[in-house]
């Protein structure tokens, strides 16, 4: 009895390592596969082309596979419901007139059509990082006004 326990107790294990526990499920989905870290961040240039804005994302890991990953935006737009960025190299970026400037925006990393992680932002709050030597700050630009944030 004991050898049939141990006999079974192997062949379910193996069952399960082979069945794809981890990675991705054996229909396609991505439901069962490992789940990465999508975290990113965004900044925003005010009027940079008339009264177009450019929303620009990457994600903080450089090593992450981007092939299939796309940057959606939702909320806070004039006569859509939801954007797509565009992709160059690792960057995602978005130039549109159609920002309000008011309220949030939920920006989303999407695989396959499915949220991977999703942010909200207010694009007038957040401004493009710069390091300069020692100084470190966001800025915000516009044809009238430009605002800077300094940290440590």
């Amino acid at each position: 009895m004991t050898l049939l326990s141990i006999a079974l107790g192997t062949l379910f294990y193996l069952l399960q390592a082979v069945s794809g526990e981890s990675g991705y499920a054996e229909n396609g989905d991505f439901d069962d596969a490992e789940l990465d870290d999508y975290s990113f961040s965004c900044y925003s240039q005010l009027e940079v082309d008339g009264l177009q804005h450019l929303l620009t994302c990457m994600f903080d890991d450089s090593d992450i596979n981007s092939t299939n990953l796309e940057f959606e935006i939702c909320g806070a737009l004039l006569d859509v419901d939801c954007l797509n960025f565009n992709k160059l190299q690792e960057r995602y970026f978005l130039k549109t007139k159609k920002f309000l400037l008011i309220g949030d925006s939920k920006i989303c990393v999407k695989l396959e059509k499915k949220n991977m992680t999703c942010r909200k932002v207010n694009i007038v709050k957040i401004g493009k990082k710069l390091y300069m030597g020692i100084l470190s700050f966001f800025y915000l630009k516009t044809d009238r006004y430009l605002c800077l944030k300094f940290w440590d």
